[in-house]
């Protein structure tokens, strides 16, 4: 929620906002609205589901990703504004799809390019990051944040997990937290659960991932995806996540654990959690499982 939180933080990083693009892309059940820089929200669409409403414009639009490298952050996209860009632009637009391009002010490209993964409602987002500016880079990072807000009975009645196999740090995996109500620098880490596995939290809450990747030569690039999605059950939700292969992840769902809302990472140099189970989430893992054969016999029968 966090209104004044929100307009502070998006007042503050409007430095190219104005000129934004943006889309609204749709598989037919799933919808996001795309901001030129890659953030979600735009004309009040963050990310919504026929017959569940959007869980990411209800309260403060707290939502985003940012990039750091050699030490420094200061680059971001929060609350639909950015900071830290010198070009953003948003390409290759269709009913289902989009991509968008942004450059750095010290010369790295961040590319995600947004399709829907087929039969369900859940998005891809491809992101790449390229190392435009004539030097290395040294400790190269990627954060996202996220505040949701799930009907039935957000604000205070909303129920989070976050999920890492083995806890953060791990993997590529640097740092997690509960906390989204903050601009998505790499180079900040939150002590609201930091670290830390966490099923079923009540109330406001959403998640905060920091990755980290290490050097980048000049010319080379980085590369893995990310996938967002809603689902009316968890358990939906998490066999989703396992079919794409996706190793760390974070949801939030509504009161009586009614509509699931959230995202999840592949290509972190983690076990898939199809794979890999944590026991604190194998009851989860396994409705989820469960979920999935029985909608794989329906679309059979």
């Amino acid at each position: 929620m966090r209104y004044t939180t929100s307009i502070l933080a998006a007042c503050a990083s409007l430095a190219i906002a104005g000129a934004a693009q943006a889309t609204t892309i749709t598989n037919g059940d799933l919808s996001m609205g795309l901001f030129d820089n890659g953030g979600l929200g735009k004309d009040g669409v963050g990310l919504a589901l026929a017959g569940a409403g959007d869980a990411i414009t209800p309260g403060c639009l707290c939502e985003g990703w940012g990039v750091a490298a050699n030490g420094t952050g200061n680059k971001y996209v929060y609350g639909g504004g950015s900071t830290g860009f010198t070009s953003a632009t948003l390409s290759d637009v269709t009913a289902s799809s989009a991509k968008s391009v942004v450059t750095t002010n010290d010369g790295l490209t961040i590319t995600h390019t947004y399709t829907p993964v087929a039969g369900e409602t859940l998005f891809k987002i491809d992101v790449v990051i390229k190392n435009d500016s004539g030097a290395a880079r040294t400790d190269v990072r990627y954060a996202r944040t996220l505040d949701w807000d799930v009907t039935p009975g957000y604000f205070g009645d909303n129920y989070t997990s976050v999920y890492v196999p083995g806890v953060a740090p791990e993997g590529k995996v640097l740092h997690t937290s509960t906390n989204p109500f903050a601009v998505p620098d790499p180079m900040v880490q939150r002590a609201q659960d930091a670290n830390t596995n966490v099923s079923g939290a009540v109330g406001d809450l959403g998640s905060y991932f920091i990755f980290s990747f290490g050097d980048l030569a000049d010319g080379d690039e980085l590369s893995f995806t990310t996938f967002i999605g809603a689902y009316t059950t968890e358990s939906a939700l998490l066999a989703a996540f396992a079919a794409a292969g996706v190793e760390a992840y974070s949801f939030t769902s509504g009161s009586r654990h009614v509509n699931a809302f959230g995202y999840g990472f592949a290509g972190l140099d983690l076990p898939p959690i199809g794979e890999v189970p944590e026991p604190a989430a194998l009851a989860l893992f396994g409705l989820g499982v469960l979920g999935l054969g029985a909608a794989r016999r329906r679309r059979k029968a």
